[in-house]
């Protein structure tokens, strides 16, 4: 729109998916403002899209970003009906600086002071450990490794990315079951599931025996 300044409210932002966090938006995770059944994780080795310079991307450290709904890509947060964000008030820094007539603002802060996992979950070891754990399994430094391998006609490559897919799933099993993790923040603490990133991101379908 020609000299546009103020919002129009179009919904159109809101419409594309949520935000990433970032450091100032902590006190609304803390407040309860944005809960972690909200949120997922887009884990270290991950593709993501770039919102603000276009193209995929890997990613080197946690970004953590509101979910969009169910079949949808629009931010959890946005209210069709009233073309509104239901926590407008503490709403993050990323849709704070959405201005779709001038980005600038949010061009220069979009990949600084990142939240990770870890920095929201300070006060929590035994969560923290669990990150850990994962990690130390289902890196995707292994997933890239094993998934070269198998275009390289590498016989074992297969089953070992067979083999990590199983161990996520098995370990999302016993952290609801055993750990009484709510299994609705498991997006939160381990990303989505890597039976579907393995097949959304380089074309291999895994199924978990």
């Amino acid at each position: 729109m020609p000299n546009q300044t103020t919002c129009q409210r179009c919904g159109e932002c809101c419409m594309r998916g949520g935000p990433a966090l970032h450091e100032p938006d902590l006190e609304f995770i803390r407040g309860g403002a944005i809960p972690l059944n909200c949120l997922y994780t887009i884990r270290p080795g991950e593709r993501a899209y770039d919102n603000v310079n276009g193209g995929l991307f890997q990613v080197t450290s946690d970004i953590v970003k509101i979910k969009s709904r169910e079949n949808s890509p629009a931010c959890v947060f946005y209210d069709d009906a009233e073309k509104a964000c239901r926590i407008y008030a503490d709403r993050p820094l990323e849709c704070r600086l959405q201005a779709c007539w001038d980005n600038s603002a949010l061009e220069e802060a979009y990949t600084g002071e990142r939240l990770s996992r870890k920095v929201i979950l300070e006060n929590s070891q035994w969560l923290r450990e669990l990150i850990d754990a994962h990690e130390d399994r289902c890196h995707f430094e292994f997933i890239h490794h094993y998934v070269e391998g198998r275009e390289a006609g590498e016989p074992s490559a297969t089953s070992e990315l067979v083999k990590i897919v199983n161990y996520d799933a098995h370990f999302r099993d016993i952290a609801v079951n055993k750990g009484r993790v709510p299994a609705d923040i498991l997006d939160f603490l381990l990303g989505r599931p890597l039976s579907e990133i393995i097949h959304d991101q380089f074309g291999v379908k895994i199924t978990r025996i």
